[in-house]
């Protein structure tokens, strides 16, 4: 019975797992998810689970540590893509639930990571940072730091104000890109793709 069974193309292979592995494939190189601009180009942040770049007043800034565990997040997605479509053109062999479970879920938790990352830092960056500003730079009197950070997307405006003799304002932008949807798509076909593949499963 198995043997007939796998002999039809068409009933055999769990297409929405194959598109979602050629997605998650792709994911890595389509570029930042989301993008962060303070003032005009004073500050540029561009982020993703697999990149991170970063200026201030046109100067990089970078690490190689973060940059060895973006490569391997970046490693472990296309390992999982591939694993998805090779589960998903064999869904009812054995070993296709192993390697459809390992790679099922890493764009959901992918989007999920990004999206708190974010939350939290503009956490922390409304809270804190005006404090930070103040006791580094020691202001004081009728000084004050207002930072307006919003959480994941939007716009608003940060300020220093240094008594009665300057203000400084610049505007913060947050952005979700194109390359943020596609994710999105993927982990929704990845999930679709799970339950399909639970009921090659059962007809195994």
């Amino acid at each position: 019975m198995n043997q007939e069974y796998t002999g039809s193309t068409s009933r055999s292979i769990n297409i929405l797992g194959v598109i979602a592995g050629v997605l998650m494939l792709v994911l890595p190189f389509l570029g930042p998810w989301w993008v962060a601009k303070i003032g005009e180009s004073a500050v540029e942040i561009a982020l993703s689970p697999f990149d991170l770049t970063a200026s201030v007043l046109g100067q990089p800034i970078t690490s190689d540590l973060l940059w060895l565990f973006l490569t391997f997040a970046k490693i472990a997605m296309l390992i999982a893509g591939a694993f998805m479509i090779l589960a998903s053109l064999h869904p009812t062999s054995w070993w296709s639930k192993r390697l459809f479970r390992f790679g099922v879920m890493k764009p959901f938790w992918a989007i999920v990571g990004l999206i708190v990352l974010v939350i939290i830092g503009a956490f922390l960056m409304n809270n804190f940072l005006p404090g930070l500003i103040t006791n580094m730079t020691g202001m004081a009197g009728n000084s004050t730091v207002n930072i307006d950070v919003p959480y994941l997307v939007g716009t608003s405006y940060s300020s220093i104000e240094i008594g009665n003799y300057a203000t400084i304002t610049a505007p913060v932008t947050l952005s979700l890109t194109i390359a943020f949807w596609v994710a999105v798509v993927t982990a929704a076909l990845a999930i679709a793709a799970r339950i399909n593949q639970r009921k090659f499963a059962q007809q195994a």
